[in-house]
């Protein structure tokens, strides 16, 4: 390589090849917050909705409270309470679903995203360098 074209590369080439090292770094960490900032603001909306929904279960509760048969049926089923002659025999019929763990598609495709650009200027900077080489050659 010539004097002139090394000291260009120097100056141009390094700190453009750091340059867009960096961008991708902050692009990387954005994506990152973003999408967990998303993931986390669909569980609250989710929460909410989950919410929102025992509160519709709850004044329902209250309202049937005001029965005095529920009431008594509702000691019963709760709290054991009997009658004289009764016997209280609880049997758990509710079913438990195991939790589903979900993976972040979302991360995943970013990280490619930046592994796959990091690899595309890695090439085309070694694929200057030959041509570099082969000038330098002849």
């Amino acid at each position: 390589m010539k004097k002139k074209s090394k000291r260009r590369f120097i100056l141009l080439g390094i700190p453009s090849i750091i340059a867009i090292a960096y961008f991708f770094v902050i692009l990387f960490s954005y994506s990152y917050n973003y999408f967990y900032l998303k993931k986390e603001e669909n569980d609250l909306k989710n929460e909410l909705i989950s919410l929102q929904d025992e509160k519709a279960n709850l004044k329902i509760e209250i309202e049937k409270l005001n029965d005095p048969e529920y009431v008594a049926r509702y000691a019963k089923e709760n709290f054991l309470y009997s009658a004289d002659g009764e016997y209280i025999i609880k049997i758990d019929t509710e079913e438990k679903n195991p939790t589903m763990v979900q993976s972040n598609n979302q991360l995943i495709y970013i990280i490619s995203i930046c592994g796959v650009s990091i690899l595309l200027l890695m090439l085309i900077f070694i694929r200057y360098n030959k041509k570099n080489n082969l000038k330098k050659q002849f």
